[in-house]
């Protein structure tokens, strides 16, 4: 039986920090406890190019700070309260905007109001790009752009709130990920099982927000801060493995909690079974697994949770490597609509248990690893994608 895990303050995030996932640096190989199928993620040295170029370069926040501080005056001036006596009114509030009759102390007659939720936390710009909403000004928003850039939006959908966050890892020209012997990039496959995933938590009832929809890059600390920024319960980080172990076989699943969560750990606990279960109806794939697979913890040598998308959020958060992209059968699998559809579902399935039973999971592997993990993709190295 795996140790009781007794929940703490998270750790300090130091955005000078690593926040790679995947291969092992060489400084590490002395450690026997450190896991050689680890491949970095964000180091330029060991991404490959994509033909998806986004269009623009980033404008850093030094460039728009005038425009934005001017923007800011212009908008968040204050609305001065009605004068004379108020009568004291009772309304009922809703998490959607609603119509709602009020009533008050004096014999007026019932009020029709209608009752806001709130200033979003988030934004679906009009190019389909999520962003966290810094503040609502009056010619439109401030958010974060996935560069981690200050940036003016004017319109799009917003968004106030989601249960879950979905984190398709990768993304861009300089950060691929995996590369399939089959041409598959997993930057590709992390989107197909996240944008599916997505869909049927959605018909479940079960509000999602991504951190990309689309071939674009988007830094480490601005996917985790848009999990909290929106209240998630939930993040989930999808990404396929590299490079290749020996053969299992099972699938070679693998699930990174916070060592600081009680809750992060049953999350994952509980994805790894709906996971594990649902590709091993795939009998006549040769799987690749580590020893210790299976759900732990990966600590670099400070102690500290070695991923970024583990590390920073304050929301429960799991990074599922699904298999190894590496191994050619593995990538023939992830390639298919099966597959897609496969993962999806049990992810989905996985997620909602979490949220809606006290399923406890299993699958921990003790004491877990030690490895540290190179730094991720930066601001400077990001390029950005249009908004608008």
């Amino acid at each position: 039986m795996a140790p009781q895990v007794q929940p703490s303050e998270p750790v300090n995030r130091d955005p000078g920090d690593e926040d790679g996932a995947h291969e092992r640096l060489a400084e590490d190989e002395g450690d026997d406890r450190r896991h050689a199928g680890q491949r970095d993620e964000g180091d330029p040295d060991t991404v490959q190019r994509s033909e998806h170029a986004p269009r623009i370069r980033p404008v850093r926040w030094f460039r728009n700070l005038t425009a934005i501080l001017v923007a800011l005056a212009a908008g968040c001036t204050a609305i001065p309260p009605p004068s004379g006596p108020q009568p004291e009114t009772t309304v009922t509030a809703a998490t959607d905007p609603t119509t709602s009759t009020s009533s008050t102390s004096t014999t007026a007659a019932p009020v029709t109001t209608t009752t806001l939720p709130g200033e979003p936390k988030a934004l679906i710009t009009p190019k389909g790009i999520p962003v966290a909403v810094r503040a609502v000004i009056e010619n439109g928003y401030l958010v974060t752009s996935p560069c981690g850039v200050p940036t003016i939006v004017r319109d799009g959908e917003p968004v106030y709130g989601a249960r879950v966050v979905l984190d398709p890892g990768h993304g861009g020209s300089r950060d691929v990920g995996a590369q399939g012997r089959n041409g598959l990039p997993e930057k590709q496959a992390n989107l197909r099982v996240a944008l599916e995933t997505a869909a049927r938590l959605e018909e479940r009832g079960i509000s999602v927000l991504l951190t990309r929809t689309g071939d674009y890059a988007t830094t480490i600390p601005t996917r985790a801060d848009l999990a909290d920024h929106v209240g998630a319960e939930v993040l989930v980080s999808i990404h396929h493995n590299a490079p290749t172990p020996g053969p299992s076989t099972r699938p070679g699943t693998e699930i990174f909690y916070q060592s600081f969560s009680a809750e992060s750990r049953r999350l994952g606990g509980v994805i790894y079974e709906h996971v594990v279960a649902a590709l091993s109806r795939f009998t006549e794939v040769a799987w690749t697994a580590a020893p210790d697979a299976g759900v732990i913890t990966v600590l670099n040598r400070n102690g500290r949770d070695t991923y970024g998308m583990i590390r920073r959020p304050r929301t429960p958060s799991v990074l599922v490597e699904m298999g190894y992209m590496s191994n050619p059968a593995e990538a023939e699998l992830f390639a298919t609509e099966e597959y897609v559809e496969v993962a999806a579902t049990a992810l989905a399935d996985g997620i909602e248990a979490y949220l809606t039973t006290d399923a406890p999971g299993s699958g921990w592997y003790e004491p877990g690893r030690i490895f540290t993990a190179a730094p991720g993709l930066t601001t400077q190295g990001c390029e950005e994608v249009p908004l608008e």
